[in-house]
């Protein structure tokens, strides 16, 4: 049976392990960084969330840590999911209003859904994400003359990794989820597996998560849709020519 590592926090891998079964795939958590929920900014989000007119969702990680803060019983306030995933996540928890791009998942899709021209102008549109995140879609909404707030509401703690029975021969592909995953792994990679990180096939859904892997030294990458279409296509796919 093949085995696909798969580099997330311990607490977002379980779709990717049941994922991996599924499809006939060992799966393997590796987790440099890990969530720790932010327990002040959540205390506060019931109140942002009521007087957002939109509420736009960076991650499963963000709906998983807000929704037991969040009321979606107001049908008619907008949902705005990054992705098919997020936007899956926020149906499961209740949300009925969702937006969510069908092709891509970053905030310039998110930019592109015509779901900004339906708000008023001056509407009142609350990010939820974790620390720290991007701000391209908070200033290119503040350009259209939104009033914009975030909450961040989880941070990332850096995982010390443990080497000892890391077994590099049963490890076929590895699947990351983020720039900051791949800063946190290499950085921990003991120089004994230096040429395996390096040489491994990755398989990630961005492509500035593709650049963060060349940065680190990563020469097979390949961007694809999911984790399922990863699995789907091994071994058919060719890698990238080492850069």
């Amino acid at each position: 049976m093949p085995v696909m590592l798969i580099v997330r926090p311990s607490a977002r891998a379980g779709d990717d392990v049941r994922t991996c079964s599924q499809a006939g795939w060992r799966a393997r958590v590796l987790s440099p960084v890990e969530i720790e929920p932010d327990e002040a900014a959540l205390r506060g989000l019931k109140e942002q969330f009521s007087h957002a007119d939109a509420v736009f969702w960076v991650s499963p990680t963000a709906i998983e840590t807000a929704v037991p803060y969040v009321d979606f019983s107001d049908d008619l306030k907008v949902q705005i999911a990054v992705g098919q995933a997020s936007g899956r996540a926020l149906e499961r928890c209740g949300a009925k209003n969702v937006s969510v791009p069908q092709e891509s998942n970053d905030s310039e899709a998110v930019l592109r859904l015509p779901v900004w021209d339906t708000l008023p102008q001056g509407a009142r549109i609350l990010i939820v994400r974790g620390r720290g995140g991007r701000d391209f879609l908070a200033e290119s909404l503040k350009k259209k003359d939104f009033a914009v707030e975030i909450a961040e509401v989880y941070f990332r703690r850096p995982n010390e990794l443990n080497w000892q029975d890391f077994d590099t021969e049963s490890i076929d592909a590895a699947f990351i989820a983020s720039g900051e995953l791949v800063r946190g792994l290499f950085a921990q990679v003991p120089p004994q597996f230096s040429r395996f990180f390096e040489s491994l096939l990755y398989f990630t859904h961005h492509p500035r998560i593709a650049d963060a892997l060349r940065e680190a030294g990563a020469r097979h990458i390949r961007v694809v849709a999911s984790l399922k279409a990863a699995l789907s296509s091994f071994p058919k796919e060719q890698t990238d020519e080492p850069v």
